[in-house]
């Protein structure tokens, strides 16, 4: 307490004798004054002024004084002063590229010197060229000279971020060769979006066996809105301590860590991760996820998006299951026809009685018109199909341990047009509910990729200049164009390619393109290795044990042709789908498993030509077809969803010469045989296809030549 006091005493001295001091100096200050007024107003009294005159004198005489004083430190006295401004978006969505404006001005009186400006973009950012920019303003600077100049970047960060630039300006002058630097200004951009979807694909509840280890399987899903391409990413993922991780599609790259190379606008990408809990789990227990999606910038992760999600634990009283078209995991293409199977099992020890049954379609992509359900009730506006204990037995009673099934049939449609960029990556779910306990199933659909093909004598685009006869005449050359116009609906694609022959009489002649690459392949004619089989016959729809009709036979001539060992000789091809149809058709399968099983991520043939399999057999058909001298080309790559739909379809237009022979006098003349097209849909990870009819001389797409196509 004492040293506290003395101290606080010694302050209270030191401000008195402190403010002692300076009323000292501005007492002898005012008296000096007073002296020299005085001074100045005798001089002005001894010229006989008045004492109000004099004062006034004075007053003018000091104020001059000080007018000169200013006007020599304004503009006599040398004064260095820059201006500087910086101006940019105070909002911008992460990954969008921005422009930075920075405008510098000499504001003082002396000349700059070797000025150079210097630009630091913020931190976590993809600039056009470097993180600091520099930049001369010449050898010298003048007053009054301004100059302005642009920064071009792209912010990364979470919603909510701040990104701040940074400027300034070093220099030399005449006197001072010594280099100067400006004040630092800095320009600060909220980010205020960023354009990436992040679904943790997770159930509300998860079902426990407190009896032995559960399965578990969850997906963390993502799709980028962001243009262009962003590089260098990586999931995190984090899951309950207890859940043992066992494998996932893809593969880690390290501990819950997953690297993503490469993401395109509007492209997107699923994480499949399965492992187990304990059976010691406990019931009604919370467990916590999330996902995390970062972007490496300078050598540090950034995130850009997080997503959490919560779910319970519970017993389950029912083991529910699906199968469509005989797979638990199928993918399956616009238009085809859909059979569900849905197993109901009792995993209690008592029996259950009087259940319903209920499954709700969701998905714009049914026709919900085409619904069969031979023992089930359907109601339309809630899509929705129920059986009780008078429609399936084992709803009346179902034992422990005892497994029930459901099943209809539904077809998807074949051309329905997503309405915006949020309705592709399609999926069809349906939400099964037994008892009050409901499992919910996914399947992703591929896309649907078009292709059209037609032939101008007038080409009413304006792509050529087609010259000659129409209708042709005998050993004399007319010109065509021919278009192909490509669409894609629902996902993207890639490796896309679009062929078509031409005959021994046509000649490729000029191309014009808006994406991709079209190319002129020259192939030896072969002859037909399926003689029964008629020329241009394609296998278009699913073929199953039982059927019968030609599409069975022609697959059974080439059966007998590709799986001998399985088809007996003394089996002719009788148009039944019978067992050995069966074991052929897997055999097949095994053949060609890179083309068909592997796609479908299947270790087992089905025996059912699904869409790929039919695919594989086309080929064989082709390869089998005399397809002339010239085959040609259009070679893609990639291709957004929404192309042909949302926007323009892509183009591709070439010009043939075509001279008809003697024998073909009187006749129609095909110009280009069928055009197909094949991709890899990239949500899938299944080959998508399409085709369209040839085209001859009659030119069906040309309202000037009314049908006349007979050569002359």
């Amino acid at each position: 307490m004492r040293k506290g006091r003395a101290f606080w005493q010694g302050v209270e001295i030191a401000l008195f004798l402190f403010f002692s001091l300076i009323k000292l100096i501005i007492e002898k200050m005012l008296a000096k004054i007073k002296e020299k007024l005085k001074i100045v107003s005798s001089f002005f009294r001894a010229r006989e002024l008045s004492e109000q005159a004099a004062l006034v004198a004075t007053i003018l005489a000091f104020v001059s004084i000080l007018a000169v004083f200013l006007l020599v430190i304004n503009f006599v006295l040398p004064k260095t002063r820059v201006e500087v401004r910086v101006s940019g978006p105070e909002k911008a969505k992460c990954g969008e590229e921005i422009i930075y404006t920075v405008t510098y001005k000499n504001t003082g009186n002396v000349i700059l010197e070797q000025p150079e400006l210097t630009f630091h973009h913020p931190t976590f950012s993809l600039p056009e060229k470097t993180l600091v920019e520099t930049k001369s303003l010449g050898n010298y600077f003048y007053p009054k000279e301004e100059k302005t100049f642009e920064f071009k970047t792209r912010l990364f960060g979470a919603k909510g971020e701040k990104r701040e630039v940074k400027t300034w300006l070093t220099y030399s002058t005449e006197r001072k060769k010594a280099p100067a630097m400006t004040e630092v200004v800095a320009f600060s951009t909220l980010i205020s979006e960023t354009p990436i979807d992040l679904i943790l694909d997770i159930p509300a509840k998860i079902p426990i066996s407190p009896k032995t280890e559960t399965e578990f399987i969850f997906r963390i899903k993502y799709l980028s809105l962001i243009e262009p391409a962003i590089s260098n990413l990586k999931l995190v993922v984090n899951f309950p301590s207890d859940f043992k991780f066992k494998e996932s599609k893809p593969a880690r790259t390290e501990k819950q860590n997953w690297q993503i190379a490469k993401l395109e606008k509007l492209e997107s990408g699923e994480l499949e991760i399965s492992g187990t809990f304990p059976r010691e789990e406990k019931l009604d227990k919370e467990l916590d996820f999330m996902g995390q999606l970062l972007i490496n910038l300078q050598g540090e992760d950034v995130l850009l998006k997080e997503v959490t999600t919560r779910s319970i634990t519970y017993e389950p009283i029912f083991l529910l299951t699906q199968k469509i078209n005989g797979q638990e995991k199928y993918s399956p293409y616009p238009g085809e026809k859909l059979h569900y199977q849905i197993y109901f099992k009792n995993i209690q020890d008592k029996p259950l009685r009087d259940l319903v049954l209920t499954t709700v379609l969701e998905g714009n992509i049914y026709d919900i018109f085409t619904i069969e359900t031979p023992s089930g009730k359907f109601k339309m506006g809630d899509n929705s199909i129920s059986w009780d204990g008078e429609d399936i037995p084992q709803l009346r009673y179902l034992l422990p341990g005892e497994q029930g099934e459901a099943e209809f049939w539904v077809r998807l449609k074949d051309d329905y047009k997503p309405k915006d960029l949020t309705e592709t990556n399609v999926l069809i779910k349906n939400r099964v509910i037994l008892a009050g306990f409901e499992a919910e199933f996914r399947n992703q659909v591929n896309s649907k990729i078009t292709i059209s093909q037609e032939g101008y004598f007038r080409d009413k685009y304006g792509f050529f200049e087609n010259s000659g006869q129409h209708p042709p005449q005998v050993n004399e050359t007319t010109y065509y164009t021919i278009v192909w116009k490509f669409g894609n609906y629902y996902n993207r694609v890639e490796d896309v390619k679009i062929k078509a022959a031409l005959p021994d009489e046509v000649h490729f002649n000029a191309v014009k393109t808006t994406h991709g690459e079209v190319k002129v392949i020259r192939k030896a004619e072969v002859e037909s290795l399926y003689p029964e089989i008629p020329t241009g016959f394609k296998f278009e729809k699913p073929l199953y044990q039982e059927m019968n009709g030609d599409d069975v036979k022609y697959l059974q001539i080439i059966l007998k042709s590709e799986v001998s060992y399985l088809y007996p000789e003394n089996v002719g091809a009788s148009g039944h789908f019978g067992p050995t149809t069966l074991k052929s058709v897997k055999g097949f399968q095994l053949k060609y498993k890179e083309e068909i099983l592997d796609p479908q991520n299947l270790k087992e043939p089905t025996g059912y030509v699904d869409e790929l399999t039919r695919l594989k057999l086309n080929e064989l058909l082709i390869k089998g077809i005399p397809s002339g001298p010239t085959e040609v080309v259009w070679e893609i790559g990639e291709v957004d969803p929404g192309i042909g739909v949302l926007e323009d379809p892509w183009i591709a237009t070439f010009q043939i010469a075509f001279t008809p022979q003697a024998a073909q006098r009187g006749k129609e003349a095909i110009l280009i045989h069928d055009v197909t097209a094949s991709a890899k849909d990239r949500w899938t990870g299944m080959f998508v296809n399409s085709n369209n009819e040839f085209i001859d001389t009659t030119l069906p797409d040309d309202p000037t030549v009314r049908g006349e196509g007979k050569i002359r």
